[in-house]
């Protein structure tokens, strides 16, 4: 070891922190071949002017939202499968909303799919099995809807392949 490490070593200290982040400050360190250290310094820079300045957040990359409107979709239809109350239709009638509105995105699709699980899941069925066959194809269009929303959101946000819709939605904003 050098007089250079040794020094260094001898003015460190140790941050205790969960398993978790200290693996993925490793990953991040051997990803990018920056030291761990220069890696939270960067981070904290970061945080420090988000602090000072409000508006910093307004500069951050639109992905952290759209990736949030994306979790938050994905998770309300989850939970309107699970279990399909009429308060979860609401939450997801309305997070739909959401989606068309701010984002832009064209949400009939999945607008029609909600409503045909939701018909599925409240048709008295004659036996079983047709019940069953019902819930089942109900359930694959609302996934394959909700797919294509999000391939949609995708494409137009963090992608970068604008439709018309986004790009005059963005115009007036």
């Amino acid at each position: 070891m050098g007089q250079d490490q040794e020094t260094r070593r001898a003015k460190s200290s140790t941050i205790y922190a969960p398993p978790e982040l200290k693996e993925k400050l490793k990953r991040l360190s051997e990803k990018t071949g920056r030291t761990q250290w220069k890696i939270l310094l960067e981070a904290l820079e970061l945080y420090e002017a988000f602090l000072r300045k409000p508006r910093a957040k307004e500069e951050l990359p639109i992905v952290d939202k759209v990736v949030w409107y994306i979790e938050k979709l994905a998770m309300s239809i989850g939970a309107l499968k699970e279990n399909p109350s009429n308060e979860n239709h609401q939450k997801t009638v309305k997070t739909i909303q959401q989606i068309r509105e701010r984002l832009k995105i064209d949400t009939a699709l999945l607008e029609r799919a909600v409503a045909d699980f939701i018909k599925a899941v409240n048709t008295k069925a004659s036996n079983g099995a047709e019940k069953h066959i019902m819930l089942d194809e109900a359930t694959i269009e609302l996934n394959m809807a909700l797919k294509s929303v999000l391939i949609e959101i995708v494409y137009t946000y963090i992608l970068k392949e604008k439709s018309e819709k986004a790009e005059q939605g963005q115009e007036q904003s």
